[in-house]
């Protein structure tokens, strides 16, 4: 039963969904402010909503990567995905200005990433390295600026948090490019693994995850975010756990989905712990 109930959630993104929700909790913290349970409902109505979308655009690398999630790729789950982002925006807009500034921004973003508009252009995800740039960004845009617009937090603060989202997202974008090579080959999608190949892949991933500890350095020695130190830490180690994990030979697919799904619950654990 656990088993299904987990597979359900990751399957129709529902999982991804609350990691999304998490990294504007993380925001939060950070910036010492109290939790908009408004804007965490708004966060997840749009984060759902592009994945949904998402998926339903790539029904023929899933047919091949994720069997399982066919099932969720009917029309009636695009009209859902469709009105999950909108009443996120409806909310968002009757919250404030910036909040639905900060939420429309990214799913521009994400549905130019997804929907290719016309045979002459390609979509965004299949030129290589780009994928895993959007979606760190978008990623990146909400988690950091979401929180900020109910405070007044500085631009380098914000700056250090948008940096920190950014590297764990590329990281964990490009490891779920590792397992999906067999269906972006046959769907003729060139993306970082397949054009660097695994080795010099799990290469670059433990270069620019090691970024995460540089700006753990600059934190402390600026005396920025020094309550949520370890928390900050631990997402960076686990990303180290994650680079292992999913090059072992015997990874699987459902436990390493698991893994990137649900990594920001234990960081906002965490922090709710030390602050």
């Amino acid at each position: 039963m656990g088993f299904k109930i987990l597979s359900f959630l990751s399957s129709t993104s529902l999982l991804l969904t609350v990691n999304g929700v998490m990294v504007v909790i993380f925001g939060f913290l950070l910036y010492g402010s109290i939790i908009d349970p408004i804007l965490l409902s708004t966060a997840f109505l749009v984060t759902f909503g592009v994945y949904g979308l998402n998926k339903f655009t790539d029904k023929n690398e899933d047919s091949i990567n994720r069997p399982e999630i066919l099932a969720n790729t009917s029309k009636y789950y695009l009209v859902f995905s469709v009105g999950s982002m909108l009443i996120g925006f409806l909310i968002g807009l009757l919250e404030s200005i910036l909040a639905f500034v900060f939420l429309f921004v990214p799913v521009i973003v994400g549905i130019v990433y997804s929907v290719q508009f016309t045979k002459s252009i390609p979509r965004l995800k299949e030129i290589v390295g780009i994928k895993s740039l959007v979606v760190a960004i978008s990623w990146s845009l909400t988690g950091s600026l979401l929180p900020a617009s109910l405070c007044h937090e500085s631009v380098q603060v914000i700056a250090i948090f948008f940096i920190y989202i950014f590297i764990k997202i590329f990281v964990g974008t490009i490891l779920c490019d590792v397992l999906d090579i067999k269906g972006d080959l046959a769907a003729g999608i060139e993306t970082i693994p397949t054009r660097l190949l695994k080795k010099k892949t799990k290469r670059l991933l433990l270069i620019v995850n090691t970024f995460g500890i540089l700006l753990i350095v600059y934190c402390i020695v600026t005396g920025t975010f020094l309550k949520l130190i370890p928390a900050l830490l631990f997402g960076v180690l686990y990303g180290y756990l994650a680079i292992w994990y999913f090059f072992r030979k015997n990874c699987k697919r459902l436990t390493a989905g698991l893994m990137l799904d649900g990594e920001w619950l234990p960081i906002v654990i965490m922090g709710l712990f030390l602050i």
